[in-house]
């Protein structure tokens, strides 16, 4: 009996005319994934993709698949004919698989292919007066322990007793690219985590302390970014040295260091971005999260940038926060010791940092030339 993995999506089937292009990037990322661990022949197929499972390990697959933003969920299925007869057969070995003698079932039947001649409901009714002659099982239309699903499509029906979660969201690479600045702690990994679940493709630009760019590509922030790679596919990160802008406002008043600094980091981020195709710049910040997140500083800080910048944790607080970068794994990465810039130039910060004033400070350590020194010292590695 041919096996399949059978892959649902939700937020895609609500597009319009674009659905296709949706569904194409969809398929490009779960191929991308299968890539040594499958075939990956993936079918579009009435709404749903398909794939045969052949001799593949499941649970690479499961964790494969897991980490394609736009499934829904997903399940391995036994493919039966589209005849009452052949689901009957295998609904009857799909179920004897997990019957327990406690066990109480229901069968949920879904027709992609409405020319069936007979409605879900009247098949469900005939499938499960088929588990209890067959197999003695007791059906529970209310609150059964175990279920058995059946999708009827215009070739083929599928049939399984397990739905497996997906991660959901928009396929990466539908929704433009986007640039993150990412540091050494732990909320931009999850803030970059987030504009990939909404489609978005993302590159990263990593400052750093170090003379040397090497110091930084041989850090955890490579780690962090592989660790990202299975959700984002294939990405590029830019190290830029932060030392230009130290020695530029050594007698700068040291509560502007920080805002100057990521006034610094947004205008560098610009450039990279414009030369990446980027068209947004992506921070981990959460509004008052810290002395430099404050409504005040964070208008002060992106006056005059050309492009938008998405904050998706602005209204997360530390703990939910802690709680995602442990679900997608980059927490313990996060926390381990780095001398992260922030962390150097932060001393006692301005809360209210007045707009005027970063200008006319920016003018007088001449800004403009910081960042072009700064990005003729960078460097760029490929990820994939």
């Amino acid at each position: 009996m041919e096996r399949v993995c059978v892959i649902h999506y939700s937020e895609i089937g609500l597009k319009g005319r674009n659905r296709p292009f949706f569904e194409k990037k969809l398929v490009e990322n779960v191929r991308r994934v299968l890539k040594g661990v499958s075939d990956a022949r993936v079918k579009r197929l009435q709404g749903r993709l398909v794939f045969p499972l052949g001799d593949s390990d499941p649970q690479k697959i499961i964790g494969s698949v897991k980490s394609v933003f736009g499934v829904s969920w997903f399940a391995f299925a036994s493919v039966s004919e589209p005849k009452v007869d052949s689901i009957k057969r295998v609904v009857v070995e799909e179920a004897s698989k997990i019957a327990g003698k406690e066990d109480t079932f229901k069968v949920e039947v879904k027709r992609a292919d409405k020319s069936f001649p007979i409605t879900s409901l009247e098949l469900s009714k005939i499938l499960g007066e088929t588990l209890v002659e067959k197999l003695s099982i007791k059906i529970s239309l209310k609150n059964p322990s175990k279920r058995v699903y059946v999708e009827i499509l215009k070739n083929e029906a599928y049939v399984f007793t397990e739905r497996i979660k997906g991660p959901g969201g928009l396929p990466v690479g539908s929704s433009g690219k986007v640039l993150s600045l990412l540091s050494g702690g732990i909320d931009s990994p999850v803030a970059s985590y987030l504009m990939m679940k909404r489609g978005c493709e993302v590159n990263y630009v990593h400052f750093h302390p170090f003379y040397d760019n090497s110091e930084a590509e041989n850090s955890k922030i490579m780690e962090i970014v592989r660790k990202l790679l299975p959700y984002s596919g294939r990405t590029a990160v830019t190290f830029i040295p932060s030392y230009e802008f130290q020695i530029a406002t050594v007698n700068i008043p040291a509560k502007y260091d920080l805002v100057l600094f990521r006034r610094f980091m947004f205008k560098v981020a610009e450039k990279v971005a414009e030369t990446e195709g980027a068209k947004a710049l992506v921070t981990g910040e959460s509004l008052a999260q810290v002395a430099s997140q404050t409504l005040d500083n964070m208008v002060a800080v992106s006056i005059g940038l050309k492009m938008p910048v998405f904050r998706p944790l602005i209204g997360y607080d530390k703990e939910e926060i802690i709680a995602l970068a442990n679900k997608i794994g980059t927490y313990e990465l996060s926390i381990k010791p780095y001398k992260d810039c922030c962390s150097i130039i932060a001393r006692h910060p301005e809360t209210r940092a007045k707009p005027e004033v970063v200008k006319e400070l920016e003018e007088k350590i001449n800004m403009d030339s910081i960042v072009d020194k700064s990005l003729k010292l960078s460097s760029r590695v490929i990820v994939e």
